[in-house]
């Protein structure tokens, strides 16, 4: 046991806090001024989807004038994307200090263009070619990564080259799975796909989600009706250009997708 002099009077003990405590912006700052131009416009256009739903302005105008002291870049973004005119900051109990950017905080700045634990959905149907999709799907595993095969029935397509089960039923089996997709099609199965909603919000939804599609040549039909350019960035065929694409996700495609704040 420890000594314990006597008439020694230590003193009451207190639990407090630091002065910094009371900073609630350095932080935020920190982080904010350490993404990306993608990330800032997500986490701008993030608090304009939030406070959309926010029904008391008053509110609103409060947390736009807290914001002033997280960045005044920030703040104006939010404001505009609320069409709310910019209050004046709130006053902080402690001034928020500037901190130097850490690249740590981001996460597309640490991104690897890589497909190791990673999926790709392959969508097929009636007279796609067998050898196409053994291909892709090969090429796929042989970088890492793991291909599920989708088609309208699973028990079994007749396609070229034989006949070929699939691994997850389309209309149950959505792009936002998947981190890539390939759509191995012939223009008939296109064009009939194009009626199918499901088949057109596979690969619209993965082209709004900035994801790479694979496409055969006759794939057209089913592109035009889920509004995706062949020309866009990370629309390639099936060659290896896929492959490399399919680990990556395309932010210069989004201003043609969504307004960001």
């Amino acid at each position: 046991m420890g000594r314990v002099e006597l008439g020694v009077d230590p003193g009451p003990k207190l639990r407090i806090r630091a002065e910094r405590f009371a900073d609630h912006y350095s932080q935020a700052r920190l982080f904010y001024r350490s993404q990306t131009r993608i990330e800032q416009a997500h986490v701008a256009s993030a608090l304009v989807f939030e406070l959309s739903k926010v029904a008391l302005e008053y509110v609103r105008l409060r947390v736009l004038a807290n914001l002033r002291n997280v960045d005044e870049d920030l703040a104006s973004r939010v404001a505009n994307g609320l069409a709310m005119p910019l209050p004046p900051a709130s006053t902080p109990a402690v001034a928020p200090i500037d901190m130097a950017p850490s690249p740590a905080l981001s996460i597309v700045a640490k991104m690897k263009p890589t497909l190791v634990g990673r999926k790709v959905g392959i969508l097929f149907d009636e007279g796609s070619d067998k050898a196409d999709i053994g291909r892709v799907k090969s090429a796929v595993e042989a970088a890492g990564g793991a291909a599920m095969l989708i088609a309208p029935k699973v028990g079994g397509i007749k396609v070229k080259g034989g006949t070929l089960k699939a691994d997850g039923q389309l209309a149950g089996t959505p792009s936002v799975l998947f981190d890539a997709v390939a759509l191995i099609l012939t223009r008939d199965a296109a064009a009939k796909l194009a009626e199918e909603g499901a088949a057109v919000d596979f690969v619209r939804d993965a082209f709004g989600h900035l994801k790479a599609i694979g496409c055969s040549v006759d794939a057209g039909p089913l592109l035009q009706k889920a509004g995706v350019p062949r020309d866009s960035d990370g629309v390639t065929g099936l060659d290896d250009k896929f492959v490399g694409a399919a680990g990556r996700r395309f932010f210069d495609r989004e201003p043609s997708v969504r307004t960001l704040a």
